[in-house]
């Protein structure tokens, strides 16, 4: 993003609650930046100011005073309760979990969950997602009826190539050994592989991060699942207090990180679909 001096005061109006805040530019982060009255972080911020524009609605408004629309159908994969409540109530949306109902595994569609629904949220779900990871994008485009938007996040960089860290994982369990969680694979040729500094966010089991995506990566998947329209928000929207530098790391070897909201469409004409 157009980075703001460091010395400035950021006033924004938080587009989920409607509640004033004010926050030097220095204190802006993708996980923090946090709005005074809901608690919404610029990620949550970003993630409404990009579906309000995919579905023509809320414009400058906070999604609080959004207009009911039922007849709008969306699904979120363990969206923030903070937004995921207002979002029920504006639409006929429901907040699916990968372990719990109700239950949206992404490799694995039932048929009634698919071409069921005008939007997708997925935000910082695919680095957890298991392979075939390209399944798991032409899964999302099936989730959509045609025409419908995908509002999508994940940490990724600018790097060439997105890093699998597990790129031979076939048959595995995660185990504690000596204090410490291992991932230990039997890989397709039957050998067995050990892996340790795992990585989880905000737990363990189905967080733990398979892979850091390059951006280069996530357009070309989208595209290759049928999606058109692609766009990567990389502009602060400060009105809202949508906004962040790019994410450093005190690692000097560390990749720097972007990971901008991206959000995509499927096309309204079935004959135009998956390339």
């Amino acid at each position: 993003m157009r980075l703001v001096s460091d010395g400035q005061d950021i006033v924004y109006r938080c587009n989920i609650c409607g509640s004033k805040n004010r926050l030097a530019s220095g204190g802006f982060h993708r996980e923090t930046a946090l709005c005074e009255k809901c608690g919404a972080n610029a990620r949550f911020r970003g993630i409404i100011h990009v579906l309000g524009e995919l579905l023509g609605t809320g414009g400058r408004a906070c999604l609080r005073d959004w207009p009911q629309r039922p007849e709008v159908s969306g699904i979120g994969m363990s969206d923030w309760p903070g937004y995921a409540a207002l979002l029920a109530e504006k639409f006929s949306y429901e907040n699916s979990f990968y372990d719990r109902p109700p239950q949206l595994d992404i490799q694995n569609l039932t048929a009634a969950q698919q071409g069921k629904y005008d939007f997708v949220i997925s935000s910082d779900v695919f680095e957890h997602v298991l392979p075939p990871l390209q399944q798991g994008f032409d899964n999302l485009f099936a989730l959509l009826k045609p025409g419908g938007g995908l509002v999508f996040s994940v940490p990724y960089t600018r790097d060439p190539q997105t890093v699998e860290h597990f790129p031979a994982l076939h048959q595995f369990e995660i185990l504690a050994f000596q204090g410490q969680q291992v991932l230990v694979n039997r890989n397709a040729a039957g050998a067995l592989e050990v892996y340790d500094n795992l990585i989880f966010h905000g737990g363990e089991g189905a967080t733990l991060e398979m892979r850091l995506f390059c951006e280069a990566d996530v357009l070309e998947r989208l595209a290759r699942a049928g999606f058109e329209e692609i766009r990567v928000h990389d502009q602060p929207q400060l009105s809202c207090g949508f906004y962040w530098p790019e994410l450093t790391s005190p690692d000097p070897a560390a990749p720097t990180l972007y990971a901008y909201i991206i959000s995509a469409r499927r096309p309204h004409a079935a004959g135009r679909e998956r390339r």
